[in-house]
């Protein structure tokens, strides 16, 4: 029924990588020129295949199988970081156009049809997940539009300039999209260290972003004794050493990553930092242990400020629940797997994809393949292609049952 062809699939990420490609990966940032070009790309790729195609009003491209009730839905995102990699999310999209492709020219549509999406701006240039979130409910329209990029940029605008304004938003329905399906690199090494080819991704681990402040106050650095300074740098110092230690009392499983020093004043050589700020992210996969975690960061802010003579400010600005795939569905995925033959492995997503929002309104489940070296978001981004291969398999013979059933 779907027979898919690799050397198409290849070819088409190829293509793909062409657009806003810098070295050996891509900088294609959410509604720039470079973006907006591959989405057009994408949508007359679809249409060739015979798909209905459209790119909706913030940017999000949908395709479908024309005269099905209802549809499988297969999708990621083509948007990257600055000078991320080339198949992060793009392979995810384009193994849905090949399953449409190839149901196409098996003379569908039947009552259950494919449709694929490439949802706008998962990577965050407005907001992550932006386009998904969207097409859930989860974010009003009016509230994305409204969205700021740190280079100041309106969602807004970026949609009129990309000719988008006044288009519909394509909706998640319940009563017509059967399941998403979504597949990506690994982003990390578990798969390529166990020798396992497919990874069985069982949920998503939560997430809680937070901003520490330390304020202190600046006085001279040679005439300022030690024990009389109120030091913001040497608390900051501390609670970053410290994080991963609260991290270990809750358990292995989770991550803690101090991503970005974003101020430091007054920020010369000979003065005592009066104020730092930095980032913190928490993951786990459990809720309960994640709250644990991150009560307990807070609390270590506040001893180590009362410790250093200073003041401490946590803004825990952003939380992200654990999402937990259908399991009936991630059955289906890994007795697929295993039926084509190949190893498989269950596995906790570190990262954020757009299989979480649509997993709170229909049947989802997510296949990983192996990351050489564990690396992505970067140039040197890469999966060898006999694990493309295998990957589009699954997806293909996963669609099928979905299709039949």
């Amino acid at each position: 029924m779907l027979r898919p062809d690799a050397q198409r699939t290849i070819a088409d990420l190829r293509a793909l990588a062409a657009f806003g490609r810098v070295g050996t990966g891509v900088n294609r940032r959410a509604l720039t020129g470079e973006d907006m070009a591959a989405r057009a790309w994408l949508v007359e790729r679809m249409r060739a295949a015979g798909l209905e195609a459209e790119i909706d009003g913030i940017g999000t491209v949908i395709g479908r199988t024309p005269g099905a009730k209802r549809h499988v839905l297969i999708g990621s995102h083509t948007d990257t970081v600055p000078k991320g990699g080339w198949l992060d999310g793009a392979m995810g999209v384009i193994f849905g156009l090949e399953v449409a492709r190839a149901a196409m020219e098996a003379g569908l549509p039947g009552e259950v049809g494919v449709e694929v999406a490439s949802f706008c701006d998962e990577e965050g240039r407005f907001a992550g997940l932006m386009g998904s979130s969207v097409f859930c409910g989860t974010r009003t329209l009016e509230d994305a539009l409204a969205l700021r990029a740190e280079d100041g940029a309106v969602l807004r605008d970026a949609v009129a300039a990309a000719g988008l304004a006044g288009r519909e938003v394509a909706r998640l329905d319940p009563a017509r999209h059967v399941a998403y399906l979504e597949a990506h690199i690994e982003q990390g090494p578990v798969l390529e260290q166990a020798g396992k080819q497919i990874g069985i991704v069982t949920e998503i681990v939560g997430v809680e972003r937070g901003r520490v402040i330390f304020t202190g106050r600046s006085d001279h650095a040679g005439t300022t004794p030690m024990e009389m300074r109120r030091d913001a740098m040497m608390a900051a110092a501390r609670m970053m050493t410290a994080a991963q230690d609260v991290l270990r009392e809750a358990g292995s499983q989770g991550r803690v990553t101090v991503g970005a020093v974003e101020e430091v004043r007054p920020g010369v050589i000979n003065a005592i930092p009066g104020a730092v700020r930095f980032t913190v992210d928490l993951r786990h996969p459990d809720a309960q242990a994640l709250d644990v975690v991150a009560d307990a960061f807070q609390k270590a802010a506040e001893s180590i400020a009362a410790e250093e003579g200073v003041e401490v400010a946590v803004d825990r600005f952003f939380t992200s629940p654990p999402v937990v795939f259908d399991p009936d569905l991630v059955a289906q995925v890994e007795a697929t797997a295993r039926e084509l033959g190949l190893s498989t492995r269950r596995m906790v997503s570190g990262a954020g994809h757009d299989a979480g929002y649509m997993s709170q309104i229909a049947p989802t489940a997510m296949i990983f393949i192996p990351s050489r070296g564990g690396r992505s978001h970067c140039e040197e981004e890469w999966t060898d292609w006999d694990h493309v291969v295998d990957g589009t398999r699954v997806l293909y013979h996963l669609a099928r049952r979905l299709i039949a059933s």
